[in-house]
């Protein structure tokens, strides 16, 4: 209050002077003012400000937003409010015991060949029954057809009284642990995963594991022949050379060929 009378007083103080005085002195008293009206401002603004006031009521709940969006990434799909995960393969991918050497259009079936050569990497007859040669129907050549393949020739070499193994019987043997090295152990109680249901793979399934797994280097194979599951004739089947990738057919019982089991998935 003080410091607005002083204004007040210095106001009227130039006017009453400016009756009076020249140019020079009105300008020297306005200069004066303006100093005083400085050194106030500055007085004010020093001042510290109070404490806040209480929190005012609060305000009515506003209208409700518009729904939020979700952006679905590869696999996942967003379909009323629940969300779902596909998983896919591809090729190379450890799974299931073996490597994934073909997947279908939807990325979730496919082929799997064992991580290894059956029989300790060595050859093995694909028939050596005491009956000679003799048709199995194992005719069979494309995706999956393996399976049945290999169902026919262990149907009908099981009555030949056979010497040992063969072949087909070996891959549907052949039972591993998820690393894809170590055998199942016996008996049921079993503390992870015995992953079984393989067989002896058919001539096309044969050429794509070789083009998909060897040519490529994803994983290694002797330089040698393969069987494949396709019999050829009464007394041969067909195998592929894995040094060239050439497939020839050769006697069952007097070709030694190695086996490369698969599963499909």
């Amino acid at each position: 209050m003080n410091n607005l009378k002083i204004i007040s007083a210095t106001g009227l103080f130039v006017m009453s002077c400016a009756a009076n005085a020249n140019d020079k002195e009105i300008w020297a008293h306005i200069e004066a003012l303006y100093s005083k009206i400085s050194t106030l401002q500055s007085q004010v603004n020093s001042i510290p400000a109070g404490a806040p006031g209480p929190m005012g009521p609060i305000g009515p709940k506003g209208e409700q937003g518009p729904a939020g969006t979700y952006k679905a990434g590869e696999g996942i799909e967003i379909s009323n409010g629940e969300i779902k995960t596909t998983l896919t393969h591809h090729i190379g991918e450890k799974y299931n015991g073996g490597i994934v050497f073909w997947v279908d259009e939807t990325g979730q079936h496919g082929l799997i060949a064992s991580k290894t050569d059956l029989n300790n990497n060595e050859g093995i007859q694909w028939r050596n029954g005491e009956s000679g040669n003799k048709v199995t129907n194992a005719r069979a050549d494309g995706f999956y057809s393996g399976e049945s393949n290999t169902r026919l020739i262990i149907a009908q070499q099981t009555i030949d009284n056979q010497s040992g193994s063969f072949a087909a019987l070996l891959a549907a043997n052949y039972r591993v642990l998820p690393d894809g090295i170590t055998p199942c152990p016996a008996g049921s109680s079993l503390s992870e995963p015995c992953y079984g249901g393989w067989y002896l793979p058919s001539a096309s399934e044969l050429a794509l594991l070789y083009h998909n797994l060897h040519v490529q280097g994803i994983t290694s194979f002797a330089p040698d022949y393969y069987w494949s599951s396709t019999e050829a004739s009464v007394s041969d089947a067909w195998l592929q050379n894995f040094s060239t990738g050439e497939f020839l057919n050769s006697g069952k019982s007097s070709t030694l060929g190695h086996v490369r089991a698969v599963s499909r998935f």
